[in-house]
């Protein structure tokens, strides 16, 4: 079973620190009118009640709150099945930045990229058929196929949105980790 503070701490360092729990992006995210804010990725648009609560807590509070947050919103059953800690932080990262459905639909084409022994519809849904499809696959060659799908659903965004090339750079730094 993967760990979820492994997990969870691996995404912080790409979110946010956790001391620090409060930054403002420049611009608000694609699909959110006005100003938009995020603590540590808990992003004001998309999760206002949420977020909300969060910002009316004292700076030294916040961070059992964005932990609770995450725990609830993106980590699940599933990705708490997957074996390697290696894939599971890297499952679990991208699920919080690019949605969880998204998250699984990218890992079942890594898994569909090593080869047909382990083969998995990719609908992007969770199910044992996933999990036991990734656990049962090389760690370290689908952990090196999931990068290279994230990377290329970072420059699909690209390729059909060209505005969004200037996060290219911190997108692919994010997926090659």
């Amino acid at each position: 079973m993967a760990d979820w503070i492994t997990a969870y701490n691996w995404m912080m360092d790409n979110e946010d620190t956790p001391s620090a729990c409060a930054k403002v992006p420049d611009a608000p995210p694609a699909g959110v009118a006005g100003p938009c804010y995020a603590i540590s990725g808990i992003n004001s648009g998309a999760f206002p009640a949420q977020f909300s609560a969060i910002a009316a807590l004292a700076q030294s509070d916040r961070e059992p709150a964005v932990r609770s947050f995450y725990r609830n919103h993106f980590w699940n059953t599933w990705i708490a099945q997957l074996k390697s800690d290696e894939l599971c932080k890297r499952v679990f990262d991208f699920a919080v930045n690019a949605g969880p459905g998204t998250s699984a639909r990218r890992l079942q084409k890594a898994v569909n990229s090593l080869g047909p022994d382990n083969a998995v519809p990719e609908d992007g849904g969770w199910g044992p058929a996933t999990v036991a499809a990734a656990n049962s696959a090389d760690p370290g060659a689908l952990v090196a196929a999931f990068k290279a799908q994230r990377l290329a659903h970072y420059q699909a965004i690209v390729d059909n949105h060209p505005a969004e090339a200037r996060y290219l750079p911190a997108w692919a730094a994010r997926a090659q980790k």
